[in-house]
């Protein structure tokens, strides 16, 4: 819905995201969002009843926009080649859009009940290419709790300018989802892990 000077919910919401990455969650306030929209706070809020709802659209599109980012990757890929390429993808989301990253990380603290619907988008794209493995459902779950862990806790050392010395971080990163496709393969097989 279009209102004084063709103001729209996602107009703002794309604003907001522009700004985000610009100067970072601390820095994005209502006023900063109509001073780059050449409005006054007021006009917002005929769209946005708050810095809240700015944040659950941040939020959402986040979800969204890394969920279309490993969902399209892995179509036409298969078992191994599809994880490596969707952790490829989100490493990728993580470094190009490092402010929505962590609006991303941040959505499970957000009171916005249709957000967990959002964001398990993204876990159901995982378990879809998971179920082309032999393996049984608590496996499943296990593996998908510790590949995403091991995703964002490689995406945000990495950010935190934690990895030093003469090995290069891509082959870091491809060894570390080697191990997990290892692994998987392991319990797919039956084999002790």
């Amino acid at each position: 819905m279009a209102g004084k000077r063709g103001l729209t919910t996602e107009i703002i919401t794309n604003t907001a995201i522009e700004l985000l990455e610009e100067q970072g969650i601390e820095r994005l306030t209502i006023q900063e969002l109509a001073n780059r929209l050449s409005v006054k706070p007021a006009s917002l809020y005929k769209h946005i009843s708050g810095i809240d709802e700015i944040l659950n659209g941040l939020a959402r599109a986040s979800m969204l926009q890394l969920e279309v980012a490993v969902r399209d990757i892995a179509v036409g890929r298969s078992k191994d080649d599809a994880l490596m390429e969707m952790a490829i993808a989100y490493r990728s989301f993580a470094k190009e859009k490092p402010e929505l990253y962590k609006i991303f990380i941040r959505s499970a603290s957000l009171e916005d009940p249709g957000l967990a619907e959002t964001g398990r988008a993204i876990v159901r794209v995982l378990y879809q290419v998971l179920q082309s493995y032999k393996c049984d459902q608590e496996d499943i779950t296990h593996f998908t709790r510790g590949f995403r862990s091991a995703l964002h806790g490689f995406v945000s050392l990495e950010a935190a300018g934690f990895f030093h010395g003469n090995a290069d971080v891509n082959d870091s990163f491809a060894k570390m989802i080697e191990g997990y496709i290892s692994l998987l393969g392991r319990m797919e097989r039956g084999d002790s892990v």
